[in-house]
């Protein structure tokens, strides 16, 4: 390889990097505790995500883990409102839909 080519090569994997680092621009781990969970209808300006569910096999999980799971879910999903819409009997599901509201 002559030296303008190896020069062009690595030009353009400094540049493929950089673009690369620019890209995230999404946190690596979302953070559950920016999203607002309700049971009021959200406002119409709410755009929906969809579905978002929470959840733990445990027999000692509580209703409060089990709705930081849900939260977690949605802010996966880039939500900041969840307005939840079922609770199993047990406490260990829950189930509610994702919204970004300004």
């Amino acid at each position: 390889m002559n030296r303008s080519t190896a020069t062009l090569v690595s030009a353009l994997i400094t540049a493929f990097a950089l673009t690369l680092s620019g890209c995230g621009s999404q946190p690596i781990k979302p953070e559950s505790k920016n999203i607002k969970v309700t049971r009021e209808d959200v406002d119409s300006d709410c755009k929906e995500i969809g579905l978002v569910e929470g959840r733990s096999l445990s027999t000692t999980a509580t209703f409060e883990s089990v709705l930081e799971d849900m939260k977690l879910d949605a802010a996966r999903k880039g939500a900041n409102v969840v307005k939840l819409e079922t609770t199993s009997g047990t406490g260990t599901a829950v189930r509610g839909t994702a919204y970004v509201c300004p």
